[in-house]
């Protein structure tokens, strides 16, 4: 099965595959969206005769798939000010592009300088300016979290408090080279997110509503089509 559009259409399409009763169905994707960090985490070329060509003749590769209460999501689930970027770059994006329409909408919410309260599986942590959990180091718009290798049962939880507001910038401006920075935890299993005062939820690019929210594996493996190597659609481009 192939998505061919954004994040929202690959999502959907996606989990179509995990839900389908044939459990060898192939995923692939041919992306036509703005901010592709998903097929960027995965190696999958966003030029359409390249897609195609890892379509072909690409390699399978079962990836482990996160959920927020049940429902998958395959890029990050973010937590405080990640609902009001994605709803903000969303709009601003096809204006400006991926980079600048993100970078605009974090700048802002930075200057908003909100901060949240949160309980991980019971233990809190307090005056936190953002926090997220994924499996890839790819956020959104060029942004990107310095990862450990990861277990198949394993996701990163990475959060930033204590900061000010250009104590958020420096943050910012290290997301944008992918150098350490902020605190990271890494987790197994379930793991329940919960707050006293509401805190928006974003995954995928999306809102999702507010806290609480239990993060866990699905059952199934996405089998997605990736490149063999860095250099295959290369070849059968020039095969064709």
């Amino acid at each position: 099965m192939v998505a061919c559009g954004g994040d929202g259409t690959v999502n959907a399409v996606a989990r179509g595959v995990l839900a389908n009763r044939t459990a060898a169905l192939k995923f692939g994707v041919l992306y036509t969206g703005t901010s592709p960090d998903f097929c960027r985490a995965h190696g999958i070329p966003t030029e359409a005769e390249q897609a195609i060509a890892v379509l072909r003749a690409g390699a399978v590769c079962e990836i482990p798939v996160l959920t927020a209460n049940g429902e998958p999501f395959f890029c990050s689930l973010n937590l405080g000010m990640g609902a009001a970027v994605a709803a903000s770059a969303n709009r601003l994006r096809p204006r400006l592009g991926d980079f600048l329409g993100t970078l605009w909408s974090v700048l802002r919410e930075v200057v908003r300088g909100r901060r949240y309260d949160l309980k991980v599986n019971g233990v809190e942590i307090r005056n936190v300016a953002h926090a997220l959990v994924t499996r890839m180091p790819r956020i959104a718009g060029g942004l990107k979290i310095a990862l450990p290798p990861l277990a198949d049962d394993e996701s990163a939880f990475w959060f930033a408090r204590d900061v000010s507001r250009f104590g958020c910038l420096r943050i910012v401006w290290n997301l944008y080279r992918g150098r350490p920075c902020g605190e990271l935890r890494i987790l197994r299993g379930r793991t329940d997110f919960l707050s006293d005062n509401p805190v928006a939820l974003e995954y995928d690019g999306d809102p999702h509503g507010e806290l609480p929210v239990a993060v866990s594996f699905a059952p199934r493996r996405l089998r997605l089509l990736v490149p063999h190597s860095p250099f295959l659609v290369t070849q059968l481009k020039h095969s064709n």
